[in-house]
């Protein structure tokens, strides 16, 4: 396997690890918005906290989309 073709795939690896990340703080903003205590919320740190509650949905994670995929799926190369 090439170089260039092992780093694409560990680029897409790592934003998907992101999008995972977000995904699952923004579950806990909407279980925080809905009542959810923060005892409940396994007793989460503050900073654990305020990434869960900062968390934007998908459409709002321009920087976590591989621009190369985005382009493809443009214009269906």
């Amino acid at each position: 396997m090439s170089r260039h073709k092992r780093n694409g795939e560990l680029k897409k690896e790592v934003l998907k690890l992101k999008n995972q990340q977000e995904d699952f703080n923004l579950l806990a903003q909407q279980l925080l918005t809905e009542g959810l205590s923060p005892k409940e919320f396994d007793d989460s740190s503050f900073f654990n906290m305020m990434a869960s509650l900062n968390a934007r949905k998908k459409e709002d994670r321009a920087e976590l989309v591989d621009p190369l995929e985005a382009i493809n799926q443009t214009y269906g190369l």
